[in-house]
């Protein structure tokens, strides 16, 4: 979320730069510009660091997550302990916090809301406006493609309508000069489908009413929009339509307009009195699409670009293994002085004789039983690498009961355990035959997870559905895992086709299974010992 934040707002900025660099040029030109800068805001660039596309470009890139101090740094990292989706630690107040993506989507929802409000207010205006209006056929003369009403709405005239567009004049209009410069700016902003940038600039500015750059971009996207009519009437009324502009809105009723947040999207010719000077001032310029304004588009763009070329999530930080190590946090001393009795205790873990295995699970169980607790991360790391490392000796002692036992001494009720645990209760459940519970711990796991499980847990969640007899579900599951070199997977699909009769398919996928699995009647493999990255140091 970081990523996204601090992207959108550096192409916004280089925008903005660009925008006022370019005050001569063409109003329709900076209009597009801005209208793409908000474009932007609805890119989630957090993600694109997981396409292929933008993997060559770490050289010409930074990893803006590093600019500011990220909570996840105090984690350790996937290669130590879990990635950000699976590892929930001790992490005091910041448990209590919500988190920054929930904080956007609630100020996202609320400005759908906001935009709801303003379509209603909308509709109740364009009512009003029918009741207390009426047509004008007299002045179908000065223009025959839009219906034309006469109002007593305040303002000068006003355009709208996405589908039936049109015309509003305020009925002391019909008397004055400037009439035929008000409608033909009018069906200026017609004729180039302003009615429907308007809208969707409305819309961007509901969904980002909390955003002050968002705000400030629509709002200079209604200056420029306004300007681009302005300048194209110019070329149609020449100088007329500049005087007659100066005498209809520098007057004092004019000058008493303001804007209101939740006034309906119109394309209204009257604005704020120091809008409305601009816009004078700005006619008395000629303005040409000159290729020095091509160039500075081109190379705002091109900068915009590069920034946001690659952004690297602090789930991608597994792409950057040697600036992860520089990064990880120290450990205390008595962190260290704790994971070396550890080791100490569970000195026979590595063995495969029965007894040294029982001798390494009692010493890791008084381990964990007399040492003191450790603070912040240390102690999510140090509770993590021993229940996993006692997780992989009672696995090679087939004792899956005292797994169960020792999660419960670990992690009591409340501790927040780490969300990939559930596979290794999901794992001790299949091997004690109890099948339901592990398909709950899983599919808990890919409920918080938001139904992105990860190979190995799909898999033994795959299993755990074959075991009950479940075979659409296990093919489900096994086929929303994108992973085609996924062998353990690929022995699963092909036990579930020969158990579905589908000879067809079993075919397809022998050649990705290993000989000894490509048999009638299908058999499913033996799970293996879970590891643990502590055993690399006995």
């Amino acid at each position: 979320m970081t990523d996204y934040l601090l992207t959108c707002t550096l192409i916004s900025l280089c925008i903005l730069l660009t925008v006022k660099g370019l005050k001569n040029a063409p109003a329709r030109l900076n209009f597009y510009i801005l209208m793409i800068v908000l474009a932007c805001w609805f890119v989630p660039w957090q993600y694109f660091s997981q396409l292929p596309l933008f993997e060559g470009a770490n050289r010409y890139t930074f990893n803006v997550a590093q600019l500011i101090p990220d909570v996840k740094a105090l984690i350790p990292n996937a290669e130590q302990v879990a990635t950000k989706d699976e590892l929930q630690s001790d992490m005091g107040i910041w448990d209590l916090l919500p988190s920054l993506s929930n904080v956007f989507m609630v100020l996202v929802l609320a400005g759908f809301g906001l935009f709801l409000l303003r379509v209603g207010l909308y509709v109740k205006l364009i009512k009003n406006l029918y009741i207390n209006s009426k047509p004008s056929p007299e002045l179908n003369h000065i223009n025959n493609q839009y219906p034309i009403r006469l109002t007593t709405h305040t303002e000068p005239a006003f355009a709208t309508g996405l589908i039936k567009p049109v015309i509003w004049l305020e009925s002391t209009m019909t008397h004055r000069k400037e009439l035929d410069s008000v409608i033909q700016h009018e069906v200026t902003h017609l004729q180039q489908g302003d009615i429907y940038w308007t809208w969707l600039i409305c819309f961007i500015e509901s969904v980002f009413w909390w955003n002050p750059i968002c705000l400030k971009l629509t709002g200079l996207a209604k200056e420029q929009l306004e300007l681009s009519c302005d300048e194209l009437c110019m070329q149609k009324l020449k100088g007329k339509y500049q005087l007659d502009l100066a005498s209809l809105l520098l007057q004092e009723q004019s000058a008493k307009s303001s804007p209101n947040f939740f006034t309906p999207p119109l394309l209204n010719i009257a604005h704020s009195k120091s809008f409305n000077i601009q816009r004078i001032k700005m006619l008395n310029k000629e303005k040409t699409m000159k290729s020095k304004y091509l160039v500075m588009v081109a190379a705002a763009m091109s900068f915009s670009a590069l920034a946001a070329a690659q952004i690297v999530d602090g789930s991608s930080d597994n792409k950057q293994p040697s600036n992860n190590t520089s990064q990880a946090p120290v450990k205390s001393e008595e962190y260290k002085q704790q994971l070396a009795q550890l080791l100490k205790s569970a000195a026979g873990a590595k063995s495969d004789t029965p007894e040294l295995l029982n001798q390494a699970a009692q010493g890791i169980q008084d381990w964990h039983l007399n040492r003191d607790k450790l603070t912040g991360f240390e102690e999510a790391e140090i509770k993590l690498q021993s229940f996993r490392l006692l997780n992989h000796v009672y696995s090679k002692l087939e004792q899956y009961e005292d797994i169960l036992s020792a999660y419960e001494k670990w992690y009591e009720p409340g501790s927040n355990p780490p969300y990939f645990l559930k596979n290794s209760l999901a794992t001790a459940y299949i091997q004690l035959g109890r099948y339901e519970l592990a398909v709950a711990e899983l599919e808990d796991l890919a409920k918080q997870l938001e139904g992105k499980l990860h190979v190995g847990s799909a898999d033994n969640l795959a299993l755990a559905y074959i075991y009950l007899a479940d075979y659409d579900k296990a093919l489900k599951t096994l086929e929303q895992v994108d992973e085609k070199d996924n062998v353990y997977g690929n022995i699963l699909k092909y036990y579930v086709y020969d158990k579905q009769n589908n000879r067809k398919k079993m075919d397809e996928i022998k050649s990705k299974i290993p000989e000894v699995f490509a048999v009638t009647p299908a058999l499913l493999p033996q799970s293996g010992v879970p590891g643990s990255q502590l055993l690399r140091l006995l």
